[in-house]
């Protein structure tokens, strides 16, 4: 890589991929929305800003005059938690938007995608498949990611453009919308005991900042439509993961004991296979590994949250 886009550069995600792409000192073009007010995060940074929103990629070759990029870093996603996760229209307005970028990079001449998919899809292709009712609005948001991910794949490969849409479940610090290691975390420093589930369902975390380092890793040595998992490798029970979460977080907290309320929650858990979180194709085509354990990951974490959402 050499020049490169990043939509949703100022999100949780996106401002650790712009910081490590301009580690590598690849020149790159940061996409932002019109009214942002997380410039802060990047204006520090040796990139160029074009502010535009989700709406209106469509328009980006008029936006951006460069006929040299060689990638697009489409990480930009309204509604990925709280109430624009239940939107019919925002997340029909994603799908849309995804699309439509990939018409602009065919125009511009851009020869690789790499999209953020969620670990939510996987669960609702189980779900989708079972004989039962569905009430869950949530699945606006993952219907959309799924539908953006299949759509994408079909139109980029037409147009002769490298595909990637890895699966992610990431954490870490900086983050401020309600997902889960975020939410317990706040919860047990305000004394609260998180509702969850028993917890037996497999699972895995990978930190943001080696999730912006395998980004990079697949658009230089990804095979083209490769369906890869940016995950630890080290996938196992949900309840462990959430114990050590409690434990650090107690700790850091002055050794308070706040429980974590395992089995509280009875709806809406899906149980995935874990060859689900399978890294093997990640790690032989790119050779990534990751360097913050979840432990040190966790720390980072709550003191992050202790310091900059408490007061």
């Amino acid at each position: 890589m050499k020049k490169v886009i990043v939509t949703g550069a100022t999100g949780f995600i996106g401002k650790f991929l712009v910081r490590e792409l301009v580690k590598q000192n690849i020149e790159t073009i940061v996409v932002v929305r019109k009214d942002t007010k997380n410039l802060n995060n990047i204006t520090s940074l040796p990139v160029r800003i074009v502010p535009c929103n989700i709406e209106n990629l469509h328009i980006l070759p008029q936006l951006v005059l460069d006929r040299d990029i060689d990638t697009v870093f489409h990480i930009a996603w309204q509604g990925v938690s709280d109430a624009d996760a239940l939107s019919q229209a925002v997340q029909m307005q994603n799908l849309q938007s995804t699309l439509d970028l990939i018409d602009a990079m065919q125009e511009m001449g851009i020869e690789t995608f790499i999209g953020a998919g969620s670990i939510h899809e996987a669960e609702a292709l189980i779900e989708m498949a079972e004989d039962k009712v569905i009430t869950n609005l949530g699945y606006m948001y993952k219907a959309s990611k799924t539908a953006a991910h299949w759509m994408a794949k079909a139109k980029a490969g037409s147009y002769g453009i490298r595909f990637f849409w890895p699966l992610i479940n990431t954490y870490g610090e900086e983050e401020r919308s309600s997902r889960l290691v975020s939410t317990i975390i706040y919860k047990i420093f305000k004394g609260i005991s998180p509702d969850l589930s028993l917890g037996n369902q497999y699972y895995d975390f990978v930190h943001v900042m080696d999730v912006a380092k395998a980004l990079c890793l697949i658009a230089d040595k990804g095979v083209d439509g490769r369906n890869y998992v940016i995950g630890s490798g080290n996938a196992k029970p949900l309840k462990e993961f959430l114990i050590t979460v409690g434990e650090i977080t107690n700790r850091l907290n002055g050794n308070t004991r706040v429980p974590l309320g395992f089995g509280k929650i009875t709806n809406h858990v899906v149980f995935l296979p874990k060859e689900t979180f399978d890294v093997t194709p990640l790690k032989r085509d790119t050779e990534f590994e990751p360097a913050i354990s979840f432990e040190e990951g966790i720390e980072r974490t709550a003191r992050w949250i202790m310091q900059n959402l408490l007061h």
